[in-house]
């Protein structure tokens, strides 16, 4: 049984990938090692997996099992209930509690074999990870379940008091969060961590992030990409009380975890629940001892040991922490923020040149910061505790080579979760409910949204607009220059008296937040301070404390704004208003040439305040000269205009004009770009957005070419009000699948639909979603060709493909290679491409499992059309059999110029036949590929014959045969008589000498002048 198709819907397996035949029968073997009751241990230990890996599979599988009669009619049609009403989970959760609950372990067993069966589908990528790791561990994962029966050891008698003390403490510290206000009266807000903390991706290596881009341009595209990826089951979620977890395929001791996120994501919230919570007893009990610090208070140190540095955070250890070092695999060390360390540590072994001698050889011996986090990780020192380390993933590069057994991200807030920071965060439910539909409706807010700390920013900026007197109303931010425009007025407004002192604080603090970007600097030191005419006492008061944050170190203060963007908008602001009209190009220039992309924020922040919004700015910065604002805008214009092939520039160039939300520049821009490339990048819905608000008010856009981009369903959705404009689509390889077709037949069923070439290749698409694709061309007269190839339709299809041929009456070309329809699908093609009504001039049906059995009745169907002049057969199974049918279409046929049948098993035999109708004076074909199809010189002898006396026959393609240098007087002949020929390819016949290539490259230049379109490729 391959598939379940109770519902119609028919889920593949997949075909195995490259070599993997190998890797399933050792699979088999693996689990038929197991016996009934180690099987069932496994299949508990990976049961939260399972239930994330299946949610694609789980009801295909339960019809497998039923139909083997291992699970009952009733328990089937539960699963079918839930798989129907859309709770996959719960059905995943409530296949895998079924077969645990069996007296047997067959269907458990039964359950495994089709999970191997599925591990080549593409909705289950999941499945092969895991089963891989299962392989892998062996018969070390029984023994680790073993292990972890018998439970963990108990804290050693002497250690109780200590152990519940530091419990207590660490309980203490971590039990509030703390946020700070812009309200002028409450400085924090403090609410209990209970309930506090953020889903997680697992990957399966360590991802190089490109530090070319700035990590909140990464994350607004990159964020929408992996959360599909989740949904496509390529990646796993993963809790808090995950992360040491076995059936993750680490060691639960002795293991080394890195946690990376952008600025605000939540890394530190995160450290704060685990150890929370591992102090509230709730989870990690293998640890006894957890030891938590951050990078940026570790600056402090030129060099200590671990024993000082362990006591001085927690000095009531003295006494105990000889003791404690002892078990090293009883302790967890947790180090936060490893982008906010100034030296830079090599995770690469530095003692190679002394092999054995470690630079942290016990815990009592001085040396620097850099070499104790290297050699703990490393287990050169206290071998067997455990690392956990968080960082940004501009620093991730860092740890490529180093000893991490598991490597996760920090995704950020999903859709619920935004909504109910909403709710929290006002002071009424009701308040939070209206700020968060404002934000829902505005893409670049909304997006912003996944990022805690942009949750806090947007709620704060928003607050005053949304306590308003009731017929009050207050003009609300549409760009993140106005958001952080507000959110800085909304300080400035309640806190500060003396404007003019103000200024020149807030103008300083600017200077030293662009050096900062141009120099990478996020936390500052009171040096930096002084050197730009900062006073750290400034700080401890007033509006600069909603700005700059001060953190305590162990031995000093640092400042750092409280988010990377706050200082790219002041950053942006000071140049804004310091630099003189005549030097605006100049700087935008500059910053806008820097390849590592740490000005693009800066850049659309510099843009924006061309905008109107920065009037409310006014009594705190002064009015700015109009002069800047017209150089702004022109610097805008021009960089639009201009023929770049850097698309990364182009888009945040699309950024820098929606910022300054000048309609008139607008439509003066994009009514003279004809056509929009933005292949091969990653468009977030925010991207997609920011170009549909571009070309609205354009009445016609040429080529819009998205092709192998990364466009989510919500991406595309963002783009459909524009897409109709469109003369040529290019979708080609975007991950489209059935539910992106739903989204883009908004665009194709409309009136005014400009469409007429739609490239939809190679994109997931189903059966499912061709009735909804053929209702909305039917009505179009504008579509002209319509590629799907490399999709899954099936021969279910086909008479919806038929609608789309007879109905679409503009449509010539279609191309439908490499769909599994099969000769039952082309017999039931056969009565549209016979009707007078059909307009299809080109035919691509190439690889599609095409045979013998089908030829006869397509050729005679195709014969009297009068439509037809493309016919692309190739990559099918067709044989010398096939060929008198071809015969008599070319015979026939009163249009058909060109005839693919390439990749097919043709061979000599076959191609005297087609001889034969070549000759026939009858025939109109121009065109005619016969690639690999094992073909000698005799059928070159054949060719050469039937063509020397055609006058209309100019293509040729004849490569990967087996022609040899005896052929060589039957392509001359052939070349030199066949007086219309322009292109003969001959490469890949890999018997032909270096000397029969020359002749006939001597020949080509020969009658170059002559016939100068002539070209023999070899």
């Amino acid at each position: 049984m391959e598939s379940g198709v109770r519902d119609g819907r028919i889920l593949t397996r997949g075909p195995p990938l490259q070599d993997t035949s190998s890797s399933d029968g050792e699979l088999r073997q693996t689990f038929a090692s197991y016996d009934d009751r180690d099987l069932r241990r496994i299949t508990t230990l990976y049961q939260p997996r399972l239930q994330q890996a299946m949610t694609e599979i789980c009801c295909t599988i339960s019809t497998i099992l039923q139909q083997k009669n291992l699970i009952s009619e009733t328990e089937y049609q539960e699963m079918r209930r839930l798989h129907d009403i859309h709770l996959k989970t719960a059905s995943s959760e409530f296949l895998c509690k079924l077969v645990l609950e069996k007296e047997n372990a067959q269907a458990a067993r039964a359950m495994w074999e089709e999970l191997i069966n599925f591990q080549h589908n593409p909705q289950c990528q999941k499945l092969k990870s895991l089963l891989g790791e299962i392989h892998a561990r062996g018969s070390a994962l029984l023994e680790e379940i073993t292990l972890k029966a018998l439970g963990n050891e108990d804290v050693q008698k002497d250690l109780k008091e200590a152990h519940r003390l530091h419990k207590e403490t660490l309980r203490e510290r971590n039990q509030r969060l703390v946020m700070n206000t812009i309200s002028g009266r409450e400085k924090v807000q403090s609410f209990l961590m209970e309930d506090h903390y953020t889903d997680l991706v697992v990957i399966s290596s360590l991802r190089e992030m490109r530090v070319v881009e700035h990590e909140l341009l990464v994350r607004g595209r990159d964020h929408e990409r992996w959360r599909q990826q989740v949904i496509k089951k390529e990646l796993e979620t993963l809790q808090h009380n995950q992360i040491f977890s076995s059936c993750f395929g680490i060691e639960s001791r002795s293991t080394s975890v890195a946690i990376s996120g952008v600025a605000g994501i939540g890394k530190t919230t995160l450290v704060q629940k685990i150890v929370y919570d591992w102090a509230m007893g709730k989870i990690y009990p293998q640890f006894h001892f957890i030891f938590h610090f951050k990078f940026r208070d570790l600056n402090s140190y030129s060099s200590t040991n671990i024993k000082t540095l362990i006591l001085d955070s927690y000095p009531y250890l003295t006494g105990d922490l000889d003791t404690i070092l002892q078990d090293p695999s009883n302790l967890l060390f947790i180090f936060d923020g490893l982008d906010e360390f100034r030296t830079t540590i090599s995770f690469t072994d530095s003692s190679e040149c002394n092999p054995g001698i470690s630079l942290c050889p016990d815990p009592v011996t001085l040396c620097p910061i850099a070499d104790i986090v290297r050699c703990l990780i490393q287990g050169k020192v206290l071998k067997g505790s455990s690392v956990l380390i968080t960082t940004r993933p501009t620093v991730l590069k860092s740890l490529k080579k180093s000893v991490i057994h598991l490597h996760a991200e920090i995704l950020g807030f999903n859709a619920e979760q935004r909504k109910r920071y909403f709710l929290n965060f006002y002071d009424t439910e009701a308040i939070g409910e209206e700020a968060f539909r404002y934000v829902e409706q505005n893409d670049i807010l909304y997006t912003m949204c996944y990022n805690p700390s942009y949750c806090w920013i947007i709620c704060c900026s928003l607050q005053n607009t949304f306590r308003v007197t009731p017929g009050e109303q207050l003009q609300r931010p549409r760009t993140i220059t106005e958001l952080f425009s507000n959110y800085i007025y909304n300080i400035l407004q309640n806190h500060t008296q003396d404007h003019s002192h103000s200024q020149d604080v807030l103008l300083h603090l600017g200077d030293m937040a662009y050096q900062g970007i141009a120099e990478r600097v996020i936390v500052f030191s009171e040096s930096h301070l002084q050197k730009h005419s900062l006073q750290p006492s400034q700080f401890l008061s007033g509006f600069l404390m909603e700005i700059l944050q001060t953190e305590h170190s162990l031995q000093k203060e640092v400042y750092s704004f409280f988010h990377l963007t706050i200082q790219e908008f002041f950053a942006a602001l000071t140049r804004f208003i310091c630099t003189p009209p005549a030097e605006v190009t100049h700087l935008l220039d500059r910053a806008s040439s820097i390849k590592d992309g740490k000005f693009e924020i800066f850049l659309r922040f510099f843009a924006g305040l061309s905008c109107p919004w920065y009037q409310k700015l006014e009594p705190f910065f002064g009015k700015l000269p109009h002069a800047t604002m017209c150089s702004v805008i022109d610097w805008v214009r021009k960089r639009l205009l201009r023929k770049t092939r850097n698309k990364r520039k182009l888009l945040n160039a699309f950024h820098c004009l929606y910022e300054c939300q000048n309609k008139g520049l607008t439509q003066a821009i994009v009514t003279k770009m004809r056509n929009i490339n933005f292949s091969k990048m990653s468009l977030s819905p925010v991207d997609c957005y920011l170009l549909a608000w571009a070309f609205e008010p354009c009445e016609l856009i040429g080529i819009l070419n998205l092709q192998y981009c990364q466009v989510t369903a919500e991406s595309l959705r963002r783009l459909v009000p524009v897409l109709h404009k469109c003369t040529e689509l290019w979708l080609l390889n975007v991950a489209l699948g059935d539910t992106g077709m739903s989204i883009l037949s908004e665009a194709l069923r409309r009136p005014d639909c400009r469409i007429q070439k739609l490239v939809l290749a190679a994109n997931y698409l189903t059966d499912a979603c061709v009735p909804v694709l053929a209702d909305s061309l039917c009505s179009n007269q504008c579509l002209k060709q319509l590629i799907v190839s490399q999709n899954m339709f099936t021969c279910t299809s086909v008479l919806s493909l038929n609608r789309i041929m007879l109905d679409c009456g503009s449509l010539t070309d279609i191309f439908l290679g490499s769909n599994p329809i099969g000769d039952l699908g082309v017999k039931r093609m056969l009565d549209a491409l016979r009707h007078p009504k059909c307009n299809i001039k080109n035919l691509r049906l190439w690889n599609n499992g095409l045979t013998d059995a089908c030829a006869e009745e397509l050729c005679a169907a195709l014969g009297h059309n009068t439509a037809l002049l493309k016919l692309d057969l190739s990559r099918n199974a067709f044989t010398a059999q096939s060929v008198p049918s071809f015969v008599q279409l070319l015979q026939t046929s009163p249009s058909l110029q060109e005839l693919q049948l390439g990749r097919n098993r043709l061979e000599d035999s076959g191609v005297q036949l087609l001889s034969e109708a070549l000759r026939n004076t009858t025939c109109k074909l121009q065109r005619l590929g016969l690639r690999e199809n094992n073909l000698t010189d005799l059928s070159l002898q054949d060719l050469s014959t039937a063509l020397s006396c055609n006058q209309i026959f100019k293509y040729l393609d004849l490569c990967k045969n087996s022609f040899t240098d005896q052929s060589l007087p039957f392509l001359t002949e052939l070349i030199r008589n066949c007086s219309h020929l322009r292109v003969i390819t001959l490469y890949g016949n890999e018997q032909l000498t270096p000397h029969v290539k020359d002749e006939l490259k001597a020949l080509n230049k020969e009658l170059q002048r002559s016939r100068p379109k002539l070209k023999v490729e070899i």
